[in-house]
Protein backbone atom coordinates (compact mmCIF):
# COMPACT_ATOMS: atom_id res chain seq x y z
CA UNK A 1 0.00 0.00 0.00
CA UNK A 2 1.37 3.56 -0.82
CA UNK A 3 0.34 6.74 -0.31
CA UNK A 4 0.18 9.89 -3.06
CA UNK A 5 2.64 11.85 -1.21
CA UNK A 6 4.97 8.72 -1.29
CA UNK A 7 4.63 8.14 -4.87
CA UNK A 8 4.89 12.24 -5.43
CA UNK A 9 8.15 12.02 -3.59
CA UNK A 10 9.46 9.59 -5.10
CA UNK A 11 8.94 11.04 -8.43
CA UNK A 12 10.08 14.37 -7.33
CA UNK A 13 13.58 13.11 -7.00
CA UNK A 14 13.19 11.66 -10.29
CA UNK A 15 11.90 14.21 -12.62
CA UNK A 16 12.28 17.22 -9.49
CA UNK A 17 9.08 19.01 -9.76
CA UNK A 18 10.51 22.49 -9.68
CA UNK A 19 12.08 21.70 -13.12
CA UNK A 20 8.69 22.74 -14.60
CA UNK A 21 8.15 25.87 -16.25
CA UNK A 22 6.38 28.67 -14.51
CA UNK A 23 3.64 28.47 -16.15
CA UNK A 24 2.79 24.87 -15.61
CA UNK A 25 0.53 23.44 -12.63
CA UNK A 26 2.53 19.90 -12.32
CA UNK A 27 2.51 18.35 -8.43
CA UNK A 28 0.62 16.48 -6.22
CA UNK A 29 -2.61 18.38 -7.47
CA UNK A 30 -5.37 16.30 -5.30
CA UNK A 31 -4.36 14.04 -2.01
CA UNK A 32 -7.27 12.51 -0.67
CA UNK A 33 -4.61 11.02 2.21
CA UNK A 34 -5.41 7.66 1.46
CA UNK A 35 -3.79 4.06 0.83
CA UNK A 36 -4.06 2.32 -1.99
CA UNK A 37 -2.00 -0.73 -4.01
CA UNK A 38 -3.58 0.43 -7.47
CA UNK A 39 -2.69 3.42 -9.35
CA UNK A 40 -3.57 4.05 -13.00
CA UNK A 41 -1.40 6.23 -14.94
CA UNK A 42 -2.67 8.27 -18.12
CA UNK A 43 -1.95 11.03 -20.21
CA UNK A 44 -5.12 13.08 -19.35
CA UNK A 45 -7.38 13.07 -16.42
CA UNK A 46 -10.74 12.62 -18.34
CA UNK A 47 -13.96 11.06 -17.32
CA UNK A 48 -13.54 7.77 -19.14
CA UNK A 49 -9.96 7.61 -17.28
CA UNK A 50 -11.57 8.68 -13.99
CA UNK A 51 -14.34 5.79 -14.59
CA UNK A 52 -11.46 3.42 -15.40
CA UNK A 53 -9.57 4.16 -11.89
CA UNK A 54 -13.09 3.21 -10.23
CA UNK A 55 -13.40 0.19 -11.96
CA UNK A 56 -9.93 -0.72 -11.20
CA UNK A 57 -10.01 0.23 -7.83
CA UNK A 58 -7.48 2.69 -8.22
CA UNK A 59 -6.73 4.93 -5.41
CA UNK A 60 -3.92 7.51 -7.26
CA UNK A 61 -4.14 8.49 -10.25
CA UNK A 62 -0.57 9.64 -12.05
CA UNK A 63 -1.12 12.00 -15.56
CA UNK A 64 1.26 14.09 -17.81
CA UNK A 65 -1.12 16.80 -18.46
CA UNK A 66 -2.24 18.30 -14.83
CA UNK A 67 -6.04 17.76 -14.04
CA UNK A 68 -5.91 21.66 -12.78
CA UNK A 69 -4.34 24.18 -14.97
CA UNK A 70 -6.07 27.22 -14.20
CA UNK A 71 -7.95 28.74 -11.22
CA UNK A 72 -11.13 27.07 -10.19
CA UNK A 73 -13.80 29.31 -9.45
CA UNK A 74 -16.93 26.91 -8.97
CA UNK A 75 -17.33 22.83 -8.54
CA UNK A 76 -20.06 21.01 -10.45
CA UNK A 77 -21.66 18.04 -9.22
CA UNK A 78 -20.67 16.59 -13.08
CA UNK A 79 -17.15 17.53 -12.98
CA UNK A 80 -13.90 15.78 -13.58
CA UNK A 81 -12.69 16.86 -9.89
CA UNK A 82 -15.70 16.49 -8.49
CA UNK A 83 -15.64 12.78 -9.51
CA UNK A 84 -12.31 12.35 -8.09
CA UNK A 85 -13.61 13.98 -4.99
CA UNK A 86 -16.45 11.61 -4.40
CA UNK A 87 -14.31 8.74 -4.79
CA UNK A 88 -10.95 9.54 -2.98
CA UNK A 89 -8.86 9.21 -5.44
CA UNK A 90 -5.41 11.42 -5.68
CA UNK A 91 -3.97 13.21 -8.78
CA UNK A 92 -0.43 13.58 -9.67
CA UNK A 93 0.19 15.54 -12.55
CA UNK A 94 3.97 15.49 -14.11
CA UNK A 95 3.88 17.79 -17.20
CA UNK A 96 7.01 19.98 -18.36
CA UNK A 97 9.07 18.64 -15.29
CA UNK A 98 8.56 15.08 -16.86
CA UNK A 99 9.14 16.37 -20.36
CA UNK A 100 12.17 17.36 -19.49
CA UNK A 101 13.83 14.17 -17.70
CA UNK A 102 16.13 12.22 -20.06
CA UNK A 103 13.86 9.00 -20.10
CA UNK A 104 10.98 11.08 -20.32
CA UNK A 105 7.96 11.92 -23.60
CA UNK A 106 10.73 12.72 -26.29
CA UNK A 107 13.21 10.14 -25.08
CA UNK A 108 10.03 7.70 -25.53
CA UNK A 109 9.50 8.75 -28.76
CA UNK A 110 12.61 8.59 -30.09
CA UNK A 111 12.41 4.89 -29.14
CA UNK A 112 8.84 4.65 -30.76
CA UNK A 113 10.40 6.30 -33.89
CA UNK A 114 12.89 3.16 -34.18
CA UNK A 115 15.78 6.09 -33.82
CA UNK A 116 19.37 4.51 -33.44
CA UNK A 117 22.26 7.07 -33.00
CA UNK A 118 24.31 9.85 -30.88
CA UNK A 119 21.53 11.93 -28.80
CA UNK A 120 22.19 15.78 -28.18
CA UNK A 121 19.65 16.56 -25.35
CA UNK A 122 17.95 20.33 -25.20
CA UNK A 123 16.21 20.66 -22.14
CA UNK A 124 12.51 19.35 -24.03
CA UNK A 125 14.05 17.59 -27.08
CA UNK A 126 16.65 15.17 -28.29
CA UNK A 127 18.92 16.05 -31.41
CA UNK A 128 19.52 12.36 -32.53
CA UNK A 129 22.70 11.90 -34.99
CA UNK A 130 21.63 9.00 -37.70
CA UNK A 131 24.02 6.50 -38.35
CA UNK A 132 24.04 6.86 -41.80
CA UNK A 133 21.74 9.22 -44.13
CA UNK A 134 18.35 7.92 -44.86
CA UNK A 135 15.96 8.48 -47.09
CA UNK A 136 12.94 11.05 -46.11
CA UNK A 137 9.95 8.86 -47.66
CA UNK A 138 11.24 5.26 -46.03
CA UNK A 139 11.37 7.15 -43.07
CA UNK A 140 7.61 8.45 -43.56
CA UNK A 141 6.66 5.52 -44.25
CA UNK A 142 7.99 3.58 -41.47
CA UNK A 143 6.77 6.38 -38.90
CA UNK A 144 3.36 5.42 -40.76
CA UNK A 145 2.97 2.13 -39.83
CA UNK A 146 3.25 2.56 -36.44
CA UNK A 147 0.78 5.56 -35.76
CA UNK A 148 -3.01 4.76 -35.91
CA UNK A 149 -3.52 8.38 -37.76
CA UNK A 150 -2.89 10.47 -41.33
CA UNK A 151 0.56 12.25 -40.09
CA UNK A 152 0.78 15.60 -41.45
CA UNK A 153 4.20 16.28 -42.99
CA UNK A 154 6.38 18.93 -45.09
CA UNK A 155 9.19 16.97 -46.94
CA UNK A 156 12.40 19.79 -47.60
CA UNK A 157 14.70 17.24 -48.54
CA UNK A 158 15.07 13.89 -50.08
CA UNK A 159 17.54 12.62 -47.39
CA UNK A 160 18.18 13.43 -43.99
CA UNK A 161 20.82 12.83 -41.43
CA UNK A 162 19.59 14.77 -37.93
CA UNK A 163 16.65 14.39 -36.48
CA UNK A 164 15.68 16.97 -33.76
CA UNK A 165 12.35 15.20 -32.02
CA UNK A 166 10.20 16.65 -29.57
CA UNK A 167 7.04 15.13 -27.87
CA UNK A 168 3.93 17.13 -27.68
CA UNK A 169 3.77 20.46 -29.03
CA UNK A 170 7.74 21.96 -31.40
CA UNK A 171 5.96 24.90 -31.76
CA UNK A 172 8.52 28.02 -31.34
CA UNK A 173 11.37 25.84 -31.92
CA UNK A 174 13.07 26.86 -35.06
CA UNK A 175 16.08 28.63 -33.41
CA UNK A 176 16.94 25.33 -31.46
CA UNK A 177 16.27 23.73 -34.78
CA UNK A 178 18.46 25.22 -36.67
CA UNK A 179 21.22 25.47 -34.24
CA UNK A 180 21.19 22.23 -33.64
CA UNK A 181 21.91 21.76 -37.37
CA UNK A 182 18.89 19.23 -37.88
CA UNK A 183 17.61 18.44 -41.36
CA UNK A 184 14.13 17.03 -40.14
CA UNK A 185 11.42 17.66 -37.04
CA UNK A 186 9.75 14.86 -35.73
CA UNK A 187 6.93 15.96 -33.10
CA UNK A 188 2.82 15.98 -32.36
CA UNK A 189 2.00 19.55 -33.53
CA UNK A 190 3.75 22.51 -35.43
CA UNK A 191 2.50 25.41 -36.40
CA UNK A 192 1.60 26.49 -40.42
CA UNK A 193 4.23 29.34 -40.41
CA UNK A 194 6.62 27.55 -38.55
CA UNK A 195 7.20 24.48 -40.78
CA UNK A 196 7.12 26.68 -43.61
CA UNK A 197 9.74 28.44 -41.86
CA UNK A 198 11.77 25.18 -41.34
CA UNK A 199 10.72 24.33 -45.73
CA UNK A 200 12.46 27.96 -46.21
CA UNK A 201 15.59 26.75 -44.47
CA UNK A 202 15.66 23.05 -45.98
CA UNK A 203 14.08 21.31 -42.70
CA UNK A 204 11.89 19.24 -43.26
CA UNK A 205 8.98 18.55 -40.76
CA UNK A 206 6.70 15.08 -39.44
CA UNK A 207 4.02 15.47 -37.09
CA UNK A 208 2.32 12.44 -35.35
CA UNK A 209 -0.50 14.16 -33.21
CA UNK A 210 -0.08 15.94 -29.87
CA UNK A 211 -1.75 13.05 -27.95
CA UNK A 212 -0.36 10.33 -30.15
CA UNK A 213 3.47 11.55 -29.48
CA UNK A 214 2.58 11.65 -25.45
CA UNK A 215 0.19 9.08 -24.72
CA UNK A 216 3.48 6.38 -25.17
CA UNK A 217 5.42 7.69 -22.66
CA UNK A 218 3.02 7.03 -19.84
CA UNK A 219 4.34 3.57 -19.74
CA UNK A 220 6.72 4.69 -18.11
CA UNK A 221 5.25 5.98 -15.26
CA UNK A 222 4.02 2.79 -14.77
CA UNK A 223 7.43 1.28 -14.81
CA UNK A 224 9.02 3.49 -12.77
CA UNK A 225 6.52 3.20 -9.64
CA UNK A 226 5.63 -0.19 -10.57
CA UNK A 227 9.37 -0.88 -9.82
CA UNK A 228 9.54 1.18 -6.41
CA UNK A 229 6.93 0.25 -4.84
CA UNK A 230 5.34 -3.10 -5.89
CA UNK A 231 2.05 -2.07 -6.86
CA UNK A 232 -0.18 -2.81 -9.54
CA UNK A 233 -0.07 0.31 -12.13
CA UNK A 234 -2.93 0.50 -14.56
CA UNK A 235 -2.04 2.00 -17.99
CA UNK A 236 -4.90 3.75 -19.84
CA UNK A 237 -4.94 5.81 -22.98
CA UNK A 238 -7.80 6.78 -25.05
CA UNK A 239 -7.94 7.10 -29.25
CA UNK A 240 -6.99 10.01 -30.69
CA UNK A 241 -8.73 13.45 -29.52
CA UNK A 242 -8.02 14.69 -33.16
CA UNK A 243 -10.28 12.57 -36.02
CA UNK A 244 -8.82 12.03 -39.36
CA UNK A 245 -10.75 11.37 -42.77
Amino acid sequence: MVTAKQVFEYLDEVMPFETQEKWDNSGLLLNSNTKTDRILCCLDVTKAAVDKAVKEKCGIIVSHHPVIFSSIKSLDSDSILFMLIQNNISVISAHTNFDKYKYGTSAKLIDFCGLCGEKEQNEFAFAVILPQEENFDVFLGRLKDKVKIKLQFVKSSENITKVMVVAGSGKGMTEEIVAAGCDCLVTGESSYHDMLDLKELGISTICLGHDESEKISVETFAELISEQFGVKTVVYTEDSLVNYI
